[in-house]
C-alpha cells in the first residue's frame, strides 16, 4: 500500500529522466567550452535580468496567443518548432551541422505523425539538454542561482495564487502541445498517444521548466570545475525526491510547484562545492 502512495514507478521514471537529461547536458557544456577555448571564442554572458526580461515577454506573448487564438493550432506549431530548435541544438554539440539538421527534421516529422508517449519523453530527453548547457554556459552560477529564487517564487505564485500556470498546462494539453514530461502509472501507458494521457488518469506530468533550471545550476558551475557541475547535479537529486515525496503524499492530488525543492537542493549542490 505505502509502495502505492508513493508512486515508486513514476520515481523511477522522473530518476532517469532527470539523470539523463543532467547528464548529457553536463557533457554538451564540456564539449562548448572545449570548442570556445580551441576557437578562442569568448562566451556571451547572460545577465539576469536580461533573462528575466525575455522569460517575461516571452510568457505574456504566449499568454496572450493563448487567449486570442484560443491555442489548437498555434499551440501544436510553437511546440514541434520549440523541440525541433531544442533537439537541433543538442545534436548540433555532437555532431555536424548537416547531420544534426538531418536527424532533427526526421525525429519532429516522425513524432507528428507517431505522438506516442514513450517517443514523446524521448524527443524532450533529446530537447531540453542543448538548451540548458547553451544557458548554463551564458550564465555565472551566482546568476544562475538568483535566477532559480526568481523563478521558484515565480512558479509558487503561478501556481498556487494567479494559477495562470494551470490554466496554460490545460491549454498545452488541449492542444497536444505538452511541454512536460509525461510518465505513465503503468508501463503499458507508454504505448498510448500523448492525446490520451491526462494527469490524475494514470499519469503524472513534470513540466520541462522544472528540469531545466536546476540543471542550469549544475551546467553553469561547470566554470568552477566539472566536479562542481557534477555535484549540483547529484544533490539535485534529493530535491527530486523532495518533490516526489510531497506531491504523492498530498491526501488530495493538485497541480503543485515542483521546481522549490529542485532548485533549493540545487543551490544547496553549488555551495557544497565551492566550500
Amino acid at each position: 500500500m505505502l509502495s502505492h502512495n508513493l508512486n515508486l514507478k513514476i520515481f523511477i521514471q522522473e530518476l532517469v529522466s532527470f539523470l539523463l537529461i543532467g547528464i548529457i547536458s553536463l557533457f554538451s557544456v564540456s564539449r562548448i567550452i572545449e570548442f570556445n577555448t580551441a576557437s578562442s571564442q569568448a562566451i556571451q554572458m547572460i545577465s539576469w535580468w536580461q533573462f528575466l526580461l525575455a522569460f517575461g515577454v516571452g510568457t505574456a506573448v504566449i499568454l496572450g496567443l493563448i487567449r486570442i487564438m484560443h491555442g489548437g493550432l498555434f499551440l501544436r506549431i510553437f511546440f514541434l518548432l520549440a523541440l525541433f530548435s531544442g533537439t537541433l541544438i543538442t545534436l548540433n554539440i555532437f555532431l555536424s551541422n548537416v547531420w544534426s539538421l538531418i536527424f532533427s527534421l526526421f525525429l519532429i516529422t516522425v513524432y507528428s505523425f507517431y505522438p506516442y508517449v514513450w517517443f514523446h519523453d524521448l524527443i524532450l530527453i533529446l530537447t531540453l539538454p542543448g538548451i540548458a548547457a547553451v544557458l548554463g554556459v551564458s550564465l555565472s552560477p551566482y546568476t544562475a542561482a538568483i535566477l532559480l529564487i526568481f523563478m521558484s517564487i515565480y512558479d509558487y505564485i503561478a501556481v498556487y495564487k494567479t494559477k495562470h500556470m494551470v490554466k496554460m498546462a490545460k491549454a498545452m494539453i488541449a492542444g497536444r502541445a505538452i511541454f512536460a514530461m509525461i510518465y505513465p502509472e503503468h508501463w503499458h501507458g507508454f504505448k498510448m498517444r500523448v492525446n490520451e494521457a491526462h494527469p490524475g488518469e494514470g499519469f503524472m506530468m513534470l513540466g520541462t521548466g522544472d528540469f531545466v533550471f536546476p540543471i542550469i545550476m549544475a551546467t553553469s558551475a561547470y566554470a568552477v570545475s566539472a566536479a562542481a557541475a557534477w555535484t549540483v547535479l547529484a544533490v539535485s537529486l534529493l530535491g527530486l525526491l523532495l518533490m516526489h515525496l510531497t506531491f504523492s503524499l498530498q491526501k488530495v492530488r493538485r497541480p503543485m510547484p515542483a521546481l522549490p525543492p529542485l532548485a533549493a537542493f540545487a543551490i544547496i549542490g553549488f555551495i557544497i562545492a565551492i566550500f
